[in-house]
């Protein structure tokens, strides 16, 4: 498949048209090439960016990007967060980031990785798929093909440096294309939120005079310095605010003094790779869609660099989209489903968005409501805080996006039969599958790595079910076939020989994990994203059929349906 492929239906050229190919963009088209959809991804900028702001993957992440085959790269690549230290004032308070608790995940490590290695590692996919993202190509204008339909498809017009204006007709346009976005503005969308006071630093560079392969987070009345083990471009990574009406040039000689108010004069700077002075703002469109356009990543939400969010939350965006589209366009996907994406991610951006602006002023701000914590309570609870792993787990699982989840989406649901969610054990339908090692053919595998292909998989846990089960599933869901994968998940032995399409778990943990019974059996329906969609208790299959024809009946099959079945009364 090229990126450039046409559309199966004739009235576009192709199915999604991608604006913007920084790590959001990427994993969109990454999804939606491993889906076969056609798709053009276009970019202003001539050349990919050397230097990045974003360094660090999240667990989910990589999780998230499994499919591609490029996490266990990414994972050689990067640098796992070891520990922390937080240098206050008085103290300087160690902080073990190497046990965080997360038993569940094959990452369970912040990573820290230049987005410039990540986004290559997808340019590398795609570009094993025979796709190229087109590069000075800039959108000039959006207007729907139906100016009574938003939901009809788009053209776009779009200036290419190399041969002039291009006209591009697509069922769906997403906007990828950063805090500035180009969409976003075409298509109408408000940009809520404010501009942080003051400005800030972000710099390449060599230190001396600190622990290699640590963070450093210092922390006084002025405000935070933090220094990351980056690697490469060059060892660290600095982060930094300026004095209140600095509007100088970045030069070695102003990150030095910047260094010098927090640290006292004990960390020498050199050797600069990159340096940036920038603003900081927190703001979110109003809506992630607005009928055929669609907004991800930086072009949907932007905020602080606390807590490595932003790419990872990008990423995630996209990959909670790709699939609805690419289902929607082979004509699979109710409008409910495509429409989900705005109800289930902008939630998520707006607990973002809130999470790293507390931290932000907790440890930027001057005024005294938000410098009391960070001066009179963080050198007072710090030492407890950090000796305490219950804590450390419960904070990491949320700043890893393990514990994102969609619970309140109308695009999951649970079976009758199921005890309520408070009785029940295991993860609940909209939340993410946990990890564990199981056994397929003789091999061990991780679960999410066995599931991680494109399309829906059905899990048939326990005990009596009929030998029949999986032909009744793709008998009913027939037109689903091709993106219907259904397995058995049983308690096994390495002595024992599974049957075709079995998953034995070994250990127990994959049936501990998700909440399972060896005495009942259960089923579990997993949406291409990874996330539970379906739970249900006993071997009744209605409700899972029933919930796959909701999702990937659109609105005119059913009216279809409806005719037909009035007809033959």
């Amino acid at each position: 498949m090229a990126a450039q492929q046409h559309s199966a239906d004739s009235n576009y050229d192709v199915d999604v048209l991608i604006v913007g190919a920084g790590p959001t963009g990427l994993a969109l088209a990454a999804q939606l090439a491993s889906f076969g959809t056609s798709f053009r991804i276009i970019d202003r900028q001539l050349q990919r960016p050397a230097e990045s702001r974003a360094l660090a993957l999240q667990p989910r992440t990589l999780e998230a990007l499994r499919p591609f085959g490029i996490s266990t790269e990414l994972s050689g690549a990067g640098r796992p967060a070891r520990a922390l230290q937080l240098h206050l004032p008085e103290q300087t308070i160690p902080v073990d980031l190497s046990d965080t608790g997360i038993e569940d995940s094959e990452f369970p490590h912040l990573l820290f990785l230049s987005q410039a290695r990540t986004e290559q590692a997808l340019v590398s996919y795609l570009g094993g798929r025979g796709i190229r993202v087109e590069r000075g190509v800039e959108l000039q204008e959006l207007e729907r093909l139906d100016p009574e339909d938003p939901f009809a498809g788009v053209e776009a017009k779009v200036l290419r440096m190399d041969r002039g204006i291009d006209r591009v007709r697509a069922r769906y346009v997403v906007g990828a294309d950063g805090a500035h976005s180009t969409v976003r503005s075409k298509a109408g969308m408000d940009w809520r939120g404010s501009d942080y006071p003051g400005s800030y630093v972000l710099a390449d560079l060599e230190a001396d005079g600190v622990e290699p392969g640590v963070v450093h987070s210092y922390l006084n009345d002025d405000g935070f310095l933090l220094l990351f083990p980056l690697g490469s471009p060059a060892a660290w990574r600095m982060i930094g605010m300026k004095e209140r009406g600095d509007q100088s040039a970045v030069t070695l000689e102003s990150l030095q003094g910047i260094a010098d108010r927090f640290t006292g004069g004990t960390v020498k700077l050199h050797d600069p790779q990159w340096t940036s002075s920038f603003k900081l703002s927190h703001q979110i469109a109003e809506y992630f869609q607005n009928g055929s356009v669609f907004l991800a990543g930086d072009a949907a939400h932007v905020h602080s660099p606390v807590a490595a969010q932003g790419m990872n939350t990008g990423i995630q965006d996209a990959l909670n989209l790709g699939w609805k589209l690419a289902l929607g366009a082979r004509g699979l996907a109710s409008e409910e489903l495509v429409d989900s994406y705005d109800a289930e991610r902008r939630p998520v951006g707006r607990e973002v968005l809130a999470f790293t602006d507390r931290l932000f002023k907790l440890a930027s701000s001057h005024s005294g409501l938000f410098k009391l914590p960070r001066t009179k309570l963080l050198p007072a609870l710090a030492p407890k805080a950090s000796g305490s792993k219950a804590l450390r787990t419960r904070l990491f699982r949320a700043v890893s996006q393990l514990d994102i989840q969609y619970r309140k989406s109308g695009m999951v649901a649970t079976g009758d039969s199921r005890l309520p969610a408070f009785l029940s054990a295991g993860p609940k339908a909209g939340d993410r599958l946990p990890d564990a090692v199981v056994r397929e053919d003789g091999r061990e595998i991780r679960l999410q790595e066995l599931l991680a292909t494109p399309g829906f998989q059905i899990l048939l846990c326990g005990p009596g079910w009929p030998a029949d089960t999986q032909l009744q599933l793709h008998n009913a869901l027939g037109r689903l076939a091709p993106w219907l994968s259904v397995r058995r998940l049983n308690v096994g032995s390495r002595l024992a020989a599974p049957s075709t399409n079995e998953i034995q778990d070994v250990s127990g943990l994959a049936f501990d994990r998700l909440g399972l019974s060896v005495r009942r059996p259960e089923l579990l329906l997993v949406r291409p994203d990874g996330y539970i969609g379906f739970r249900s208790e006993g071997t009744d299959l209605s409700g899972a059929i029933d919930y796959l024809t909701r999702l990937t009946t659109p609105a005119a099959a059913e009216v279809a349906s409806d005719t037909g079945a009035a007809a033959q009364v």
